[in-house]
């Protein structure tokens, strides 16, 4: 297999799209809704109304994860050496 510009180019946007990913799904997931109900337990202000709030963050945030990556995907076929 020869190894061109465009196959270094394709491999370089899906490992962004993946990293982009771990961002935005993990960091921002554990950081923010997490981060909040944590906060709201030990204050002893934890309620069901801001589980649903975490939990829709949570979705959002892995929505738009999932959109990342498939933009990086997206890019990595664009570039990807037809065989």
């Amino acid at each position: 297999m020869k190894i061109t510009w465009k196959t270094l180019l394709a491999l370089f946007f899906y490992a962004l799209g993946i990293v982009g990913w771990c961002y935005v799904g993990g960091w921002m997931i554990l950081t923010r809704p997490v981060r909040s109900l944590i906060a709201a337990h030990l204050a002893g202000s934890f309620s069901v109304g801001k589980l649903i709030v975490a939990l829709i963050q949570a979705f959002i945030y892995l929505s738009l994860a999932g959109g990342v990556w498939c933009v990086g995907y997206m890019l990595s076929n664009h570039f990807r050496d037809d065989q």
